[in-house]
C-alpha cells in the first residue's frame, strides 16, 4: 500500500504528467512515439499491480493479460472461441476425414510483451486471430495426418501425437511472444459412413465380450456346483470313513471278547488235559489199577448196583463187594 502512496500523489501533483496502472495479472507496455527524450519506438515493460507515471501525447500505453488464456476450437459454437463451427478436420494416412474438438492453453510471454504489441496484435482476440488459431489448424493437421485410423483410437498414439503438436506450435509461436502450456484434443468424429462402420464393429466387439462373459460366469457357475459336488463326496466319504472306524472298533471290541473266551476255554482245556495226562501216568504206574479202582469205588459209593443174571434170578449188593475187597486190598498191602 504504501509503495502505491508515493505514485498517487505524483499524479495528482501534477496534470501534465500521466498516471497508469495495472493489474495483478496484466504488463503495461510503454511506447515511445516522437523520439524527443528517447529513440522512437522505444518500449518499456511495466509489472503487474503497480501504478505508474507515463508522460503523456509523447507515449502510448498498452496493456496486455499474462494469465492463461485457453482458444477452443469446437463444432459447437457455444463452446467454441468462435461464434461457429470451428473443428479442425485432417485426413489420416489411410484417407478417413477426422473431426476433432481442440483446446489450446496459452499466454503471453511478459518479456516479450512489447514485442507482440508491435507485432501481433494489442488484445488477446487480435493474438488469437492474426497468429493463434491459423497457426495451431495448419500444425495440428501437419502433425495428426502421418497416423492411420486405427492409430488415432490407440490412446498413448493420440497423446504422443498431441503431445508432439504441442512442442511444433510452441516453438514456432515463441518468436512472436506467445507461449503454449497445452494441447488438449477432445471430442472427435469420423465422417458418417465410415463412423457406421465403427460402430458396427464396436458393437461386435461389445456382443463378443458379452458372450465372452456369459461363458466365463457359465464356467463359474459350473466350477462352484462341482466344488459343492466335491464337498458332499468328502462329507460322505468321511462319514463312511466314520462309520467304518466305528464297525471295526466294535469288531474289535467283539473279537476281543471272544478271544477273551476262547483263551479261557483254552485254558481251562489245557488244566483239564493236564489233569488227564497226570492220571494217565498215574496209571501207568504200579499200584495203578488199585487207583482205578478207588476211583471207581468213589463214582459208585452210595449208588445201588443189581446185576440180572440171564437165567433165574438173584440180587447181588456190589456196595458190600466193592467195600469187602477195599478191605481185602488194605490188609494185603500192610501184610507186605
Amino acid at each position: 500500500m504504501k509503495r502505491l502512496i508515493f505514485p498517487t500523489l505524483l499524479c495528482a501533483a501534477s496534470v501534465s504528467m500521466g498516471c497508469e496502472s495495472t493489474s495483478s495479472t496484466e504488463v503495461g507496455v510503454r511506447t515511445s512515439l516522437f523520439g524527443i527524450i528517447e529513440a522512437r519506438g522505444t518500449q518499456q515493460v511495466y509489472q503487474p499491480g503497480g501504478i505508474y507515471v507515463v508522460a503523456p501525447f509523447v507515449n502510448a500505453w498498452t496493456t496486455l493479460p499474462i494469465r492463461q488464456q485457453n482458444l477452443t476450437m469446437n463444432a459447437d459454437p457455444q463452446e467454441s472461441s468462435s461464434p461457429i463451427a470451428d473443428d479442425i478436420t485432417f485426413k489420416t494416412k489411410d484417407g478417413n476425414n477426422v473431426y476433432i474438438d481442440v483446446n489450446v492453453m496459452w499466454r503471453i510471454d511478459a518479456a516479450k510483451a512489447g514485442l507482440v504489441i508491435t507485432q501481433v496484435g494489442q488484445s488477446v482476440s487480435e493474438i488469437e486471430e492474426r497468429i493463434l488459431r491459423p497457426m495451431s489448424r495448419s500444425v495440428i493437421r501437419d502433425v495428426f495426418n502421418e497416423i492411420t485410423s486405427e492409430e488415432y483410437y490407440q490412446v498413448t498414439v493420440k497423446n504422443r501425437v498431441a503431445e508432439e503438436a504441442r512442442q511444433k506450435l510452441s516453438e514456432a509461436l515463441a518468436p512472436y511472444g506467445v507461449v503454449i502450456d497445452m494441447l488438449q484434443v477432445q471430442q472427435h468424429r469420423f465422417d458418417p459412413a465410415y463412423q457406421e462402420a465403427i460402430n458396427a464393429q464396436k458393437q461386435a466387439e461389445a456382443d463378443r465380450e458379452k458372450i465372452v462373459e456369459q461363458q466365463k460366469a457359465m464356467d463359474e457357475q459350473k466350477q462352484a456346483e462341482l466344488e459343492a459336488k466335491r464337498a458332499e463326496w468328502n462329507r460322505r466319504m468321511e462319514d463312511a470313513l466314520g462309520e467304518a472306524g466305528k464297525v471295526r472298533n466294535e469288531a474289535d471290541g467283539y473279537f476281543q471278547v471272544k478271544s477273551n473266551e476262547a483263551k479261557a476255554v483254552l485254558a481251562t482245556a489245557r488244566a483239564e488235559s493236564e489233569a488227564t495226562k497226570k492220571a494217565a501216568e498215574a496209571l501207568a504206574k504200579v499200584g495203578g489199577e488199585g487207583y482205578v479202582k478207588m476211583a471207581l469205588a468213589k463214582r459208585l459209593k452210595d449208588k445201588r448196583i443189581t446185576l440180572v443174571p440171564q437165567t433165574g434170578a438173584s440180587t447181588l449188593d456190589v456196595n458190600a463187594l466193592l467195600q469187602s475187597l477195599a478191605v481185602k486190598r488194605q490188609q494185603t498191602q500192610t501184610a507186605d
